[in-house]
């Protein structure tokens, strides 16, 4: 099992972002994507440019403070360092290509996770990182403290293998590195043991060559270290003691100077082996890491020393070990745009098998098909409408782009919203463009855009005026070009060596009296001089980029992202629900919840309910979108819920939505629909999770009306012809047999049989050598309704005498006694309700008589034989009898299917199939509406039936079935259309016709095979359906049998089992027996049905 982190510490440069960025972890773990008991802190660093080493001593004290507090300790006690597992992530300096930062950095990447449970979301750098961290570096390391930079793409194609064994120094995680990128980098000198001896910042050609490996690659310094909780523990001691005291805020609050370290080239340097106490102290192994290091006055010279010093009595010994990433790669995310550009166009990341990940890209976005989008381009979180083309080898992040606007070939567009696409359809952008816009924070709580333009291959810390470029030009041709001076950007006390285009004032944020914008940017990209322009810009207020990164404000930058990702995630529900894809969409919604756009999700929702609406029900116009749409709805608010509250299913009947209901059962959909939106107002301002729960019930008890209303489109396929009236007291009697379903179940289940289509392969049984199934029915003189309800199992009766309209109204409530008898008798047209004219007058009216009907049942509640719905169709059989009238099997069939929806019990149509037809058959439904089922009947010889006689046999587990709450989870996973219940309707298909196939060729071993597949599928359905004891039933048949599984639903009842040897009936007794399992079971013999349902008429 995975490990999870004790504490995981971000570091920052300020509090406002440190704020933002508590936030964003904050939502990763309420997603899951972080364990809810990992302590997350967020901590600005010190002050500014502390170092990598200032940061992470910084970080440390601080997670010990609080992991401290959690134990109850009121100091700091390092003792809790010795069990925890800490990941440090400093998020280091600025980047000009993403205001928050290049470990925010969102990439073209879509999170997959297990739909179940996942969430959707923009996928950054950090969440790279951190996955890599916790599946590929973490697992088996001991307590102690991870460090990680967020400043590089790290590729980890597989879990790094070290060994930890009584491992208690500092681990170095390094990448074998081609000479050339190493140049620019950190580069560790080990040993052949692994110890690292050196470790040289940008080596020289010469130094190079001693760093070279036989293999002609370096170990590069790949930005991890792991620090074990004894070498944490030491390094913890160094905050109490001056000079180090200045790198902890402690140190600070006591009025210490802050001091500046290095993690690797202080910290980790003084435990390298080949480096000498004086070469470090000194700081001729330190300073700018290794380099000439700046002149500093002799204080801060001395207190560095002084430092260093503490740092090698503190830490020298401790031996640093490499471990060397197989086959990784590390991408450092420079400040050259072009390689950003390429980082996001080609990103090496998608090298790395990361779970559940899809590269793509076009990612999250919204694009109109008047729009083109070339390949080799890039678009992540934006929308595109109106004609927007973008050109091979540009990347568009987080834009709102609307109209004819031409992107040329390597561009670099972000965070740019539709109120300048108006500027850029008049504008000709230039190839190797970056185009920004900055949220900036500028005095007290005032924000505004800044817009930026820079080009590809420009440097920015490159002095100006030595063959360096703005906008891809030289200097001298945008001084010419614009009529800007350089006193303009740089003022006159600016050195000349320390004029850049980082620290150049060009990006104008307000006028005093006119508005800028971009049109004042894109002025600086291409035009020629213009006065008025020229004058606009000198007389705004402006900033350098480096001003603007160090202002931004990253609450409102997350904000943006998060807007932009919802409008598209709301667009993309919209065609979804609208053109019936089987896109999920729950993660969309869950995700919603979590970051508080439920509201906008909920109004879409609602939108696209009404659209849909049908004025009435027909083959070309349903209630199915509809239907789909108030489950999504239900699930929006089960997801605010959060799991705090009770169970999804349960009761919707409540009086404040009755209304409502009243108005989807008139068939006025779009008032019910509005109704429903009103009300639900009510229980969403409440903050009580169980009253968004109930919400969620009423939302889905109105999707079932709908539900219902489709299934009804049924009653046409009930033909009836007429017959001879049977006298008064002349019986009719109906016998059915049992059936047992042995694949293809759950597909016939609406809405899943009408919108995927369904198969099921079953078979009618007699059990113990009987139909147990029965109903009669006659006329009697007295025009009342007698209701006889009988039970063989226990010989008691239930008499119910209905002289009244009122006595009827029960149909629909499926507890209420007699609602099955009710259903069928309305459904049989012997009355109609509501009616003005009384009962006694309808049945005199209609018949001239009233009725007495009797039924009963030879088999346990909760069989998962298919005993009510077989029931219902014997009923239906007798009724139609005693009034003159007969119906063949398949009108039986969808009769009971409108039954079931009178009764509001729901339920699909292969029981019927099985009980009513004889012997073997398939039942199909085709994804249409209106429902109807068709019936194949299968043929097998005397020899495969005298076969399968002699091998079925039913074992009653003496477990009672709770289908009802199986059915709502499976109908609300279908709406959803979670992946895998999806694939699982196609396999339970598939495996039908297998079945159905097996049976025609006579091969009993194929449909055991079948039967042990379809088990399966019916956990996957319904998981939770397989009790303890039925699961030890089945490890101890399975030797002896060609396939087992439990009837129905799965959940209790009967299970079938096909033994391989005849003789069943004897063989699973004895197994069972001794295996000591199934004492509270019944065994019996049952036997292919070859008659189907029988109907007689007494003398």
């Amino acid at each position: 099992m995975r490990r999870p982190w004790t504490a995981i510490v971000l570091t920052c440069q300020n509090v406002d972002s440190a704020h933002a960025y508590q936030d964003e972890l904050t939502l990763r773990q309420r997603k899951g994507l972080i364990p809810p008991d990992t302590l997350l802190l967020t901590v600005e660093d010190p002050k500014a440019h502390v170092g990598s080493g200032g940061a992470t001593l910084n970080a440390l004290l601080i997670a010990a403070e609080h992991l401290s507090a959690r134990s109850h300790f009121t100091v700091v006690n390092s003792d809790v360092l010795s069990d925890a597992y800490i990941l440090i992530m400093h998020m280091g300096r600025d980047f000009p290509y993403n205001p928050c930062g290049k470990a925010f950095t969102t990439l073209p990447a879509t999170l997959t996770a297990d739909t179940a449970v996942g969430y959707d979301g923009l996928f950054c750098n950090l969440d790279s990182l951190l996955d890599t961290m916790t599946r590929k570096i973490l697992p088996g390391s001991p307590p102690g403290v991870w460090v990680c930079s967020t400043d590089m793409l790290l590729t980890v194609p597989n879990i790094l293998e070290v060994d930890w064994t009584d491992f208690d120094g500092v681990c170095a995680v390094t990448v074998a590195a081609d000479v050339t990128y190493a140049r620019n980098h950190g580069v560790f000198k080990v040993d052949a043991e692994g110890t690292v001896e050196d470790i040289v910042y940008k080596p020289s050609n010469v130094g190079m060559q001693e760093l070279v490996t036989a293999e002609g690659t370096v170990h590069l310094v790949a930005g991890v270290v792991f620090l074990s909780s004894i070498t944490a523990e030491r390094l913890l001691t160094v905050h109490v003691t001056p000079p180090l005291d200045a790198c902890t805020y402690l140190g600070l609050d006591s009025g210490a100077e802050p001091i500046k370290l290095s993690l690797f080239f202080d910290i980790l340097l003084c435990m390298a082996t080949l480096v000498t106490e004086e070469a470090f102290v000194s700081g001729d192994r330190s300073g700018q890491y290794g380099g000439t290091p700046r002149p500093r006055n002799e204080r801060e010279v001395m207190t560095m020393r002084n430092a260093r010093a503490l740092l090698w009595k503190t830490l020298r010994g401790i031996n640093v070990k490499a471990v060397c990433i197989p086959d990784g790669r590390h991408d450092y995310m420079t400040e050259d745009a072009s390689v950003h550009l390429q980082h996001l166009v080609k990103c090496p990341l998608q090298l790395d098998p990361i779970c559940n990940l899809t590269w793509a890209p076009i990612t999250h976005s919204t694009i109109q098909e008047d729009c083109t989008v070339e390949d080799g381009s890039v678009i992540v979180n934006s929308v595109l409408e109106g004609g927007v083309c973008v050109s091979s080898g540009s990347a568009v992040s987080h834009c709102h782009l609307k109209g004819h606007i031409c992107i040329p070939e390597g561009c670099y567009l972000h965070a740019l919203g539709d109120e300048v696409s108006q500027v850029l359809q008049a504008t000709k952008l230039v190839p190797h463009t970056v185009l920004q816009c900055f949220h900036v924070k500028l005095s007290g709580t005032n924000s505004a855009k800044v817009y930026t333009v820079l080009g590809t291959k420009d440097e920015l810390q490159a002095t100006v005026g030595q063959g360096n470029t703005f906008c891809n030009e030289s200097w001298d041709v945008f001084f010419q070009r614009t009529g800007i001076l350089h006193g303009d950007l740089w003022g006159p006390h600016m050195p000349a060596d320390e004029c850049c285009l980082m620290n150049a004032k060009l990006f104008p944020v307000f006028h005093p009296t006119e508005p800028v914008g971009i049109a004042e940017v894109l002025w600086l990209l291409h035009s020629s001089k213009d006065i008025s322009l020229l004058d606009r810009w000198r007389g705004s207020w402006r900033l350098s980029l480096q001003e603007v990164l160090s202002s931004v404000d990253h609450s409102a930058e997350f904000k943006w992202r998060r807007d932009l990702f919802y409008s598209v995630g709301q667009h993309h529900v919209r065609k979804v629900l609208l053109s019936g894809r089987g896109d999920c969409l729950l993660p969309f919604f869950k995700s919603a919840a979590v970051e508080s756009y439920h509201r906008q999700v909920l109004v879409t929702l609602d939108q696209v309910a009404l659209e849909a609406c049908p004025q009435v029900v027909s083959r070309t116009a349903t209630p199915g979108v509809t239907a789909r749409t108030l489950a999504c709805i239900a699930d929006v608010l089960g997801s605010l819920a959060g799991g705090q509250w009770g169970l999804r299913s349960g009761p919707a009947a409540n009086k404040m939505w009755q209304p409502a209901y009243q108005l989807l059962e008139a068939g006025e959909y779009a008032a019910g629909v509005q109704a429903l939106a009103l009300e639900r107002e009510c229980w969403l301002d409440s903050s009580r999770p169980d009253f968004l729960i109930r919400a969620a019930r009423h939302y889905e008890g109105a999707e079932q009306i709908l539900r219902r209303q489709t299934v009804m489109t049924a009653k046409q396929f009930i033909h009836t012809q007429q017959s001879a009236v049977p006298g008064v007291g002349q019986w009719v009697v109906a016998e059915c047999p049992a059936r047992i379903d042995l694949s293809g179940g759950w597909s016939d289940t609406p809405p899943i049989t009408y919108e995927h289509g369904g198969s099921v392969t079953n078979v009618a049984l007699l059990i113990d050598g009987k139909k147990p199934i029965g109903a009669k029915a006659r006329r009697i003189q007295e025009p009342e309704l007698v209701l006889v309800i009988d039970s063989n199992l226990d010989n008691s009766s239930v008499r119910l005498t209905c002289t009244e309209l009122s006595d009827m109204e029960t149909y629909c409530q499926p507890h209420a006694p007699g609602a099955l008898l009710k259903a069928c008798v309305v459904c049989a047209d012997l009355l109609t309700l509501p009616s003005p004219s009384s009962l006694r007058e309808q049945l005199q009216t209609r018949h001239g008589c009233g009725f007495e009907l009797h039924t009963w049942s030879d088999i346990p509640h909760g069989s998962g034989l298919g005993t009510s719905s077989i029931l219902a169709g014997a009923i239906l059989a007798v009724l139609y009898k005693v009034t003159g009238l007969e119906a063949d099997n398949l009108s039986l069939m969808h009769g009971v299917l409108y039954v079931e929806q009178l009764l509001t019990s729901g339920g699909g149509w292969q029981d019927q199939v099985g009980g009513l037809d004889p012997a073997v058959k398939i039942g199909r439904c085709r994804p249409q509406v209106p429902v109807k089922v068709e019936v194949e009947h299968v043929s097998i010889s005397d020899k495969v039936l005298q076969a399968l006689n002699s091998r079925l046999v039913l074992v009653y587990t003496g477990k009672t079935r709770l289908a009802r709450n199986l059915l709502q989870d499976v109908v609300r996973n279908w709406y959803a259309r979670l992946p895998e219940v999806v694939a699982n309707c196609d396999d339970l298909v598939t495996n039908a016709e297998e079945c159905a196939k097996a049976f025609r060729e006579g091969n009993l071993s194929t449909v055991g095979a079948c039967m042990d597949r379809y088990w399966e599928q019916k956990k996957k359905m319904a998981p939770g359906c397989e009790p303890v004891a039925v699961r030890k039933m089945m490890t101890a048949l399975k030797p002896h049998v060609y396939g087992q599984v439990l009837a129905g639903a799965g959940g209790g009842g009967f299970m079938c089992v096909l033994t391989k040897e005849p003789g069943g009936l004897q063989l699973v007794r004895k197994v069972l027996q001794t295996a000591g399992v199934g004492e509270d079971v019944s065994i019996h013999t049952a036997q292919v049905d070859t008659s189907g349902i029988t109907v007689t008429t007494l003398e």
